[in-house]
C-alpha cells in the first residue's frame, strides 16, 4: 500500500523502478513511457554537497540553477529550471502531492526575475530515500506548473537511524559550513513505521571581489570648495584621474569594502513521514515539516562622497545589508485502500505556507538627515497553499494478458497571498535636505537604502481557489506496446478554465531496444505574488546603480504604463525517444520540444523623464524607473537529453559504474510584444521586452550540460569522480556604448554588439563565457558495518568562470567603466556553478 516501494535500488540502473508520471504503480527507467530519472539518497549524498539544489544540478544534466548575488531572497532560494526554462514551470511533489512555493517573487536583476520557486532549502536530504524527476510535460496528470516537468520526492519510511556531519571549506579559506543531520525511524503497530529527519547547516559567507580603488571622499576645486567623487575605476589611487585634490584620508582607506559570493546563513530543518496499517487493509499516512533560513545580503558599498550617505552617520561610507527569515511549514494527511467498490482509493490533504520577513540594517533614509535609524523592516509575505485530492485507479480485465488500467480523481486548492507594508521610515520623505558637500541643500534621496521599504500602497492579500476533474487511462498491447493517456479540466476562480490532455506510448522493437514518445498540452497559473507584488529595488542598470520600482499589474502607475491582467501561460509539448538495455549497458536517448505562449516575465525596466513626468502628470509621482508583469512572449525550446549507464562486477568483488549524461537545449521566440502604447505614445521606444531580458529565457542557462560519472568500490573503499561540463552562457553587459567606448571594451573578452535601442551609431555589449568543466572526487571508506567516512574535494582544479568585461584606464579614458562595477565584481551572477573555486569537505556517517 505504501506510496514507495522501499527495497533497495541499485543507483542509476535501467531497472530503477520509478512510478512519477503514471498512476498506476511503478515500471523500470527503461520502461516507462516517458523519461524519468531516478536517483538515490547515496548519489544525492555523493561529494559532500549540502544544498539539496545543488545536489539535483550535478546529477541531472537536464537540470541548472544560478548563484544569484544580492538579489534579495533569491540568494537563498535559487531558481531552478529544468530544460531551459523557467522556475514557474517546473512541478515538485512530496510523496506524490503537491508541494507549494516560496512566497516571494524574484524581482532581481537575473535568472529567474519575475517568477517564483519552490524553496528546496527547506527539505532536509537525509529525510530523502530517493527523488524521481519527470523530463516531460505532465500538467494533465498533476495540473498547474507541470511544463518542464516534474520533481518527485519520496521520503524515507524505513526503520533505523541515519546520522551523519559534514565540515566543509574553500581552499581560499572561507564558506567554512557545518552540517549534523540524523533521521530515526520507529515502528509503529505490526508494519507501520513513523520516521523524523532533523538537520542543520551553518554556511559561511565567501568572496570574491576586488578591492574598491573609486574616489571615496568629496575632492577640492582650485577654489577650495568640495566637489562630488568620480566614481571611476582607480580615481582613488592615481591610476585614472580624480574629481578634484584628493581628501587626505584617501590614501589610508580600506578598500576591501565589497562583497561577492555567497551569503552567510544558517538552516534548521525538521520533517517526518509516519505510516501505519488501520483495519479493513486502510492505511494512514502523514507527512510534513518545518525549517527556517536566517540569513544576511550585504550589498554593494556606498561611498562617504556619494549623496545615499549621511556623512554625520556613515563618514566612510556604509554596506547597507538586509537580515532575511524564511519559513516553510508543511502538513499532509491521508488515507488509501485497495478496495473501494473495486477501486484503489486515496483521499489526501496537504496544507502549506510559506513565509518571509525582511529588514534592512546599517542603513539610512537621507531624506530623514542625521536622525535617521538603520535599520528598516523592509516588507514581509505570506503564501499558504491548501490542496485536497481523491484518486480512484482501477484494473478492468480486457480478455488477454493486460488489463485496462483506470484512474480518476477530483483536487481543491485554495491558495492566499500577503505581501505587508514595511517600516514607515523607510519610504517616508522626512524633507531634511542633503546636510553637506556640493549638493548642500539639494533634496534627498528619499527611502532606506538600498531601496524604500513597502509604503501602504504597496500592500496585498489575494487569494483564489480551483477544482479540477481528472482522468487518465492505460493499456499494453501485443506485450509490446504500452498506450496511455490522461486529461483534466480546471476551472480557477480568477481566469476561468482551462483542459488538457496528454498521449504516451512505448513501442518495444527488438530485445529490449524501444522507441517512446509523448505528446501533452500544458499551462501554469500566474502565481499570486506575480499579480500581487510590490516593490522598489536597487538593481545595476547599464554599469549603475538605479532603484526600479516593480509595480503590481492592477496599480495605477502600471495600468498608465500599458500593464494588462496576467494570463496563464499555456504550452504544447512533444517528446520522442529510444531506450536500449543489455548486459550491464542502459542507454536513453530523448528529443523535445516546448512551446510556451504568454510567457510571464517582468517587463524591460522603462527609465525616461518623459515617462515620469507622464506619471507624475497623472498623480503618480516617484518612479524613476519602472516595471511590470507581462504576457510578454512565446517562446519554443527545443532539446535532446542522452543518459548512458554501465555497470560490471569483477571477479574480485570489486564493482565499477559509470553514467555519461548530457543535455542540449535552444530556446528561440515566437512572438515579443512590442513597446506598450502608452509608453510608444511618448516617443520612447524601449520594447516590453528588450534584449537584456530576452538573453534571460534563451542564453543565460546553459544551452549543453554533460556529466561523467565514474565510481569504483573494492571491499571497503569507493572512489567517485564526477567531471561536469557546464555550457556557454551569455548576458547584456554593457548598453548604450559609443564606437570608441566600445573599442576600449571588448578586446579579450568573448562579446557581440547588437544596436542600442534610440541610437544610430551605439552598440550595446553582449558578453559570453565559456563553457567550463569541473571535477568533483570522493574517496569513502566504509570503516565498519554501520560507520562510514568519506573526503574529497569540489572543484579539483579550481576553475573559476569568465571575468566580467573589465574597467581599466584605457575604458576610464574612453568614458566608461567595464561590467565589473569599477573593479570590484570580476564575475557574474550568471555563472551556472558559481565562482568560490576548490572545496574540500570531510564527512561522518553513522547506521544502526
Amino acid at each position: 500500500m505504501a506510496l514507495e516501494a522501499q527495497a533497495a535500488v541499485e543507483p542509476s540502473s535501467g531497472g530503477d523502478i520509478v512510478v512519477t508520471g503514471s498512476r498506476f504503480g511503478g515500471r523500470t527507467r527503461i520502461g516507462s513511457a516517458t523519461p524519468v530519472d531516478a536517483i538515490s539518497q547515496e548519489e544525492l549524498q555523493q561529494s559532500g554537497r549540502i544544498d539539496l539544489i545543488q545536489m539535483l544540478k550535478v546529477q541531472v544534466p537536464s537540470f541548472s540553477s544560478p548563484r544569484p548575488l544580492a538579489s534579495g531572497i533569491g540568494d537563498f532560494l535559487q531558481p531552478p529550471s529544468l530544460r531551459g526554462l523557467g522556475p514557474g514551470e517546473l512541478l515538485v511533489l512530496i510523496n506524490g502531492k503537491r508541494r507549494h512555493t516560496a512566497s516571494d517573487l524574484n524581482s532581481s536583476n537575473g535568472i529567474g526575475r519575475g517568477d517564483v520557486a519552490i524553496d528546496f532549502n527547506a527539505i532536509p536530504s537525509l529525510a530523502l530515500s530517493r527523488i524521481e524527476v519527470l523530463r516531460d510535460g505532465a500538467a494533465a496528470q498533476y495540473g498547474s506548473d507541470a511544463i518542464s516537468g516534474v520533481i518527485s520526492m519520496f521520503l524515507d519510511q524505513s526503520i533505523g537511524t541515519r546520522a551523519q556531519a559534514t565540515y566543509l571549506t574553500t581552499t581560499e579559506g572561507d564558506g567554512a559550513t557545518y552540517e549534523a543531520s540524523a533521521s530515526v525511524g520507529v515502528p509503529v503497530g505490526a508494519n507501520g513505521v513513523f520516521r523524523l529527519t532533523a538537520a542543520y547547516q551553518d554556511r559561511g559567507g565567501t568572496n570574491r571581489a576586488r578591492p574598491d580603488t573609486r574616489q571615496q571622499y568629496f575632492g577640492t576645486n582650485v577654489a577650495g570648495r568640495p566637489v562630488l567623487p568620480s566614481g571611476n575605476f582607480g580615481s582613488g589611487v592615481g591610476l585614472t584621474p580624480s574629481n578634484g585634490t584628493l581628501d587626505p584620508r584617501e590614501p589610508g582607506f580600506n578598500r576591501n569594502v565589497f562583497q561577492q559570493g555567497d551569503q552567510p546563513n544558517t538552516n534548521k530543518q525538521i520533517f517526518y513521514n509516519f505510516v501505519a496499517k488501520a483495519p479493513g487493509d486502510v492505511e494512514i499516512y502523514s507527512f510534513g515539516g518545518y525549517n527556517r533560513i536566517d540569513g544576511d545580503i550585504q550589498y554593494l558599498f556606498r561611498r562617504a562622497g556619494q549623496d545615499e550617505t549621511v556623512r554625520a552617520l556613515y563618514p566612510n561610507g556604509y554596506s547597507p545589508g538586509l537580515e532575511t527569515r524564511i519559513e516553510n511549514f508543511s502538513t499532509g494527511i491521508g488515507v488509501r485502500g485497495s478496495d473501494l467498490m473495486g477501486f484503489g482509493w486515496d483521499l489526501s490533504s496537504v496544507y502549506g505556507v510559506s513565509t518571509q520577513d525582511l529588514t534592512y540594517v546599517n542603513s539610512v533614509n537621507v531624506s530623514l538627515g542625521a536622525a535617521s535609524p538603520s535599520r528598516f523592516y523592509r516588507n514581509g509575505s505570506d503564501f499558504y497553499q491548501w490542496t485536497s485530492n481523491l484518486d480512484l485507479t482501477r484494473e478492468i480485465p480486457v480478455g488477454d494478458s493486460s488489463p485496462l488500467r483506470l484512474a480518476f480523481g477530483l483536487e481543491y486548492r485554495q491558495e492566499d497571498y500577503r505581501l505587508f507594508t514595511g517600516s514607515p521610515d523607510g519610504y517616508r520623505n522626512g524633507g531634511v535636505p542633503i546636510l553637506d558637500g556640493p549638493n548642500a541643500g539639494r533634496p534627498a534621496i528619499v527611502g532606506s537604502q538600498p531601496g524604500p521599504s513597502n509604503g501602504l500602497d504597496d500592500r496585498a492579500s489575494l487569494n483564489r481557489h480551483s477544482y479540477a476533474a481528472y482522468g487518465e487511462a492505460e493499456k499494453e498491447l501485443f506485450n509490446r506496446l504500452i498506450v496511455s493517456g490522461a486529461v483534466r479540466h480546471e476551472h480557477y476562480s480568477d481566469f476561468g478554465d482551462t483542459t488538457n490532455f496528454k498521449v504516451a506510448g512505448r513501442l518495444g522493437l527488438i530485445g529490449s531496444w524501444a522507441l517512446r514518445g509523448s505528446y501533452n498540452t500544458g499551462f501554469r497559473a500566474p502565481a499570486l505574488a506575480q499579480a500581487g507584488f510590490n516593490a522598489s529595488n536597487t538593481l545595476i542598470l547599464n554599469g549603475t546603480q538605479a532603484i526600479v520600482r516593480v509595480a503590481a499589474v492592477d496599480t495605477p502607475a502600471a495600468r498608465l504604463a500599458g500593464a494588462t491582467d496576467l494570463k496563464p501561460e499555456k504550452s504544447d509539448n512533444i517528446s520522442v525517444g529510444t531506450v536500449f538495455q543489455a548486459g550491464g549497458l542502459t542507454f536513453t536517448l530523448d528529443a523535445y520540444q516546448i512551446k510556451v505562449r504568454d510567457r510571464i516575465a517582468i517587463s524591460s525596466t522603462f527609465q525616461d523623464p518623459r515617462l515620469t513626468n507622464f506619471l507624475a502628470a497623472n498623480g503618480q509621482s516617484g518612479f524613476a524607473a519602472l516595471s511590470f508583469l507581462t504576457n510578454a512572449v512565446d517562446t519554443n525550446t527545443r532539446g535532446v537529453d542522452l543518459v548512458m549507464n554501465y555497470r560490471h562486477s569483477f571477479g574480485d568483488g570489486s564493482r565499477f559504474t559509470g553514467t555519461l549524461a548530457g543535455n542540449y537545449n535552444r530556446t528561440k521566440f515566437d512572438r515579443i510584444a512590442g513597446t506598450p502604447a502608452p509608453i510608444a505614445a511618448l516617443g520612447i521606444t524601449t520594447p516590453l521586452f528588450d534584449v537584456t531580458q530576452q538573453l534571460r529565457f534563451s542564453d543565460s542557462q546553459p544551452r549543453e550540460k554533460v556529466t561523467l560519472d565514474l565510481n569504483y568500490a573494492r571491499g571497503p573503499f569507493t572512489l567517485s569522480v564526477t567531471n561536469t561540463r557546464y555550457g556557454k552562457v551569455s548576458t547584456v553587459a554593457i548598453q548604450n556604448r559609443t564606437p570608441a567606448q566600445v573599442a576600449a571594451l571588448v578586446p579579450g573578452f568573448d562579446t557581440r554588439l547588437v544596436p542600442s535601442a534610440g541610437s544610430a551609431t551605439n552598440s550595446d555589449i553582449i558578453q559570453t563565457f565559456g563553457a567550463r568543466l569541473l571535477t568533483d572526487v570522493e574517496l569513502s571508506w566504509q570503516a565498519t558495518r554501520d560507520l562510514r567516512f568519506s573526503a574529497g574535494t569540489q572543484n579539483l582544479f579550481n576553475v573559476y568562470p569568465a571575468e566580467n568585461i573589465a574597467s581599466t584606464v584605457a575604458t576610464v579614458a574612453a568614458g566608461t567603466n567595464g561590467s565589473d562595477n569599477a573593479g570590484t565584481q570580476p564575475y557574474n551572477a550568471i555563472s551556472p556553478f558559481g565562482f568560490n573555486g576548490r572545496s574540500v569537505f570531510v564527512r561522518a556517517g553513522l547506521n544502526f
